[in-house]
This record gives C-alpha cells, structure tokens and sequence, in this order.
C-alpha cells in the first residue's frame, strides 16, 4: 500500500480554537500525521511517496474562485490589520435571515468565508492545504492509472470543506478532489465517510450531481457538530437526489449500532455499483477520542477494514479527523490493513 503525504502542514498550528463554553488548544495537531506514519511504518508498510503541492488551478474543480483567492491572501490581510501574535478568527457570522454579503474587513471576510471559530487563519494555512491536496490529487491518479491503493496524509483534514466555504479545520476538501479527479473518463465515484462528524463538504460539492455518490456515517448533527447538516432527509437535488445518503448515529453508539449503519451504506453502495470508492478516513470515532461522541474500540476498525474491502472496488483513503495521539495510528491501521 502507498502512502502519500506533503509535509507542508508542519508549519502550520493553529494556537486555540473555540469549543463550547471555553477556548481550548487545537486538536489538530501536525503529531497526528506522525503517529499514523510511525504505526504504518511498524507494520512494515514502508512505500511513503513525498507529494508535491496542488495548485489553485487544481482546487477550481470543486471549489469556487472567490473563496480561493480568500484563503490565498487571508493572512496576509489579516496580519497587516491585526498583527501576528493571533490567529485570524472571525468576529461576527453571517445571519441566517440576511442576504449573503462579503464584507471588506478581513474579521468579517474570515467569519463569511470560514462557518465555526474551529478554523482559524494561521501563516501556514495555506502551504499546508495545497500542501494536503496535492497528496490527494497523486493517490487518485495513481488509483486511477494503476488501480494501487493508497492512504493519504491529508492535513489539515479536508471533509467539512465546501464549494465556497470552509470549517471544522477543514479549508479545501481532499476526499472531494480524489473524488473528482476519479470522475475522469466518466467513472462513477462514491464516497463513504466514516469520520464522526458529518462530511458536509462533499455532500454540497456533489449535491446536484449523479456520478459521485456521497455516504456519511455520524454522530446525530442535531446534537453534535456540524449541526446544520447531516440529517437523513438531505438525499440530495436535481441530478443528484437520490445520490446522497447520511446516517445519522446517537451518541454512545458502539459497533452492534454501527455495524447496522454501516449495513445500510454498503448497501446503498452495491446498488450504485462505483467505479472506485475513496474513504473519508476519520478515527475520532474511537470511544476515547477527545472530539468524537461515538464508542467504536480498536478492533471494530478491523472490521470498517473488512466491510471496504469486501466490495471488490478499487478504492483509497484519505486521512479526517481522530485526535486521541495514543490510538490514531492503530484506528487507521487497522482499517487500511485489517487483519495486520
């Protein structure tokens, strides 16, 4: 198995981010890519491919123009109206009752563009998401010229990314530029997100579109992040209705539960029959994962492993959330290789 990776991310570190009730250091950590590499490494997969970065021209695919330019300068507007000793951060978020305006003062240019006060504006932001991005785009073509599986060491990760907006760290979207780059020569692409929190970026990149079939497995966004998306009634529009499915989790759920909602997304997946399937690969459902609500142990990754590799597709994965440093290496272990 290959592992791509851009180590671009390394500079970037966000100082705090915003949970309820309190501020708090952030989860994401550039450790986090170190001990999923130190885990594979153990296990003797050794094939570690140094990616160099996309570019914007790349990131057109699936994100708007706008927002792009946005991340390419934000700080940089930023430091010159507020320094560098902080993040950039929002100041006030759009209300949902006005219409959409993108103001010129870059706190509330961050707060419109970025929707959660989890994904601040850092010196290396930028580097790092093309940087993440490029590790994408490399394991997708080499999936789609060779058929080699892969495992991308995406960082920052990338799933809550949408087409014009970004939050849950999550700047550009890494699964849906895979996915995207797959759809070449008219292949049908699904994407099964198995992160604990919803994969809402994908679901708005391909919201209206029939040849990427997007799956998420996660906690019940009507009481954990992100809240607004995610509920089982969003099957997608136009093209696309019928082309999205969430399964939505409750709190608590270990693999007797989860092993049910994921019957039904392997379902959905034989029906559609893919061409190739690329794996939001988050771990923060790990029962002691310090973002996650979900209860899965360490062998019930073994068997998300089993259940992608029994469909006989070919398929990769790029790397979500999972933020418990002792476990991440041994989660991702254990579904890209199961069984050792």
């Amino acid at each position: 198995m290959k592992i791509y990776k851009c180590d671009a991310h390394l500079e970037h570190q966000s100082k705090i981010e915003l949970n309820p009730g309190k501020f708090v250091p952030t989860l994401d950590v550039a450790k986090r890519t170190g001990a999923v590499l130190d885990a594979l490494r153990q296990a003797g997969h050794i094939d570690v491919l140094d990616c160099a970065p996309a570019s914007k021209e790349d990131l057109r695919t699936i994100h708007s123009e706008d927002y792009l330019d946005f991340l390419a300068t934000a700080w940089d507007e930023w430091s010159r109206s507020f320094g560098t000793e902080l993040d950039g951060v929002g100041f006030v978020w759009p209300h949902r009752n006005r219409p959409p305006r993108c103001p010129s003062a870059i706190e509330g240019k961050i707060a419109y563009y970025m929707f959660d006060g989890v994904s601040t504006i850092t010196p290396a932001m930028w580097p790092a998401t093309l940087g993440a991005a490029g590790a994408s785009l490399h394991g997708a073509r080499d999936l789609r010229l060779s058929g080699s599986t892969g495992l991308v060491l995406a960082r920052p990760p990338g799933h809550h990314a949408c087409r014009d907006m970004g939050g849950g760290t999550s700047y550009t979207n890494h699964t849906a530029l895979a996915a995207q780059e797959l759809t070449r020569d008219g292949a049908r692409v699904a994407i099964l997100d198995v992160d604990a929190h919803h994969g809402n970026g994908a679901q708005d990149i391909f919201w209206t579109r029939s040849d990427v079939l997007t799956i998420s497995l996660h906690t019940d966004p009507s009481v954990d992040y992100p809240y607004f998306s995610g509920y089982a009634d969003e099957i997608g529009a136009e093209a696309g209705e019928g082309f999205n499915l969430n399964v939505p989790l409750q709190p608590g759920t270990d693999w007797s539960g989860y092993r049910e909602g994921l019957t039904t997304a392997l379902e959905r997946l034989r029906e559609y029959s893919p061409d190739y399937v690329v794996v939001a690969l988050g771990v923060d459902t790990y029962a002691k994962d310090p973002a996650g609500r979900l209860a899965l142990e360490l062998d019930d990754f073994n068997r998300i492993g089993e259940t992608v590799a029994s469909l006989g597709c070919p398929h990769m994965f790029v790397l979500e959330g999972g933020y418990c440093l002792e476990a991440i290496g041994p989660c991702v272990l254990n579904v890209v290789a199961p069984g050792g």
